[in-house]
């Protein structure tokens, strides 16, 4: 019995033996074929880059982008530095954000949100600027855009690419987003937003009115206003110059 016992423990021990041996074979033989596989696939032709696709462009074209990201083509796509491609497109201004996908074997798919301008700075010509700040190149649609008209700023501060650098024009973008947040349609009827010594001004043409806002407290004087509009074009239909600039009153004048 003892020498049964014997042997059936050198059969186990056999067995064992060979199992491991069969494996570490079979993960060398892995690991040789993936050095294999690795070298292949980031040296082989077939997975080189060979288009790029675009979704959700409109005002920068399909060429300028190219420009900008076309060096990916012919690389590896395995390898490719997608991230330095995506910081390229987000530094050009009218590019908010941009999103690459690597779809095997050989396309490359770039997802673009562009800036939206929400309205236009007038410095000798129009120039676009969007809800951020960031001015915007002009092109060809620029003039032809029915936005609200900031007005006011010097030259010095409002330069295409770049974020307006000046507290007069963020206070402009302010009372126009306390417009939209609280003013409903009011706020698609703004023409222009003037900057001057006596601070923010709103004028809108088609209800023949001028706000006053002040040099703060835009908001809130903002939100005062519209939920008392109805009120007041009751009060007196004539009202076109609306003072804002008091914390405890609202001044109606009939001339602009």
């Amino acid at each position: 019995m003892a020498i049964d016992k014997t042997k059936r423990e050198r059969r186990r021990a056999l067995r064992n033996l060979a199992v491991r041996l069969l494996t570490s074979a079979t993960l060398g033989l892995l690991i040789v074929a993936g050095f294999y596989l690795y070298d292949y696939a980031t040296s082989t032709d077939k997975l080189a880059v060979s288009r790029i696709e675009f979704n959700g462009l409109s005002r920068l074209s399909i060429e300028d982008a190219e420009r900008l990201v076309g060096d990916v083509l012919g690389q590896n796509i395995l390898l490719v530095p997608l991230e330095n491609y995506t910081a390229r497109l987000t530094g050009h201004p009218r590019i908010r954000s941009a999103v690459f996908k690597r779809v095997l074997p050989d396309r490359v798919i770039c997802s673009v949100v562009e800036r939206e301008p929400v309205a236009l700075v007038f410095v000798g010509r129009f120039l676009e600027v969007d809800d951020a700040g960031m001015v915007l190149p002009a092109d060809a649609l620029t003039d032809m855009l029915d936005l609200p008209i900031i007005t006011g700023l010097e030259a010095e501060v409002v330069r295409e690419g770049q974020y307006l650098d000046d507290e007069r024009a963020a206070s402009a973008l302010a009372t126009l987003d306390a417009c939209k947040k609280y003013g409903g349609k009011f706020a698609d009827n703004i023409s222009e937003i003037r900057i001057d010594n006596n601070g923010i001004s709103i004028v809108s043409l088609k209800e023949g009115m001028v706000l006053l806002v002040g040099e703060s407290g835009y908001e809130s004087r903002l939100k005062k206003f519209f939920l008392m509009k109805n009120t007041i074009a009751k009060r007196d239909e004539s009202a076109r110059l609306i003072d804002l600039r008091f914390d405890d009153q609202i001044v109606l004048r009939s001339r602009i």
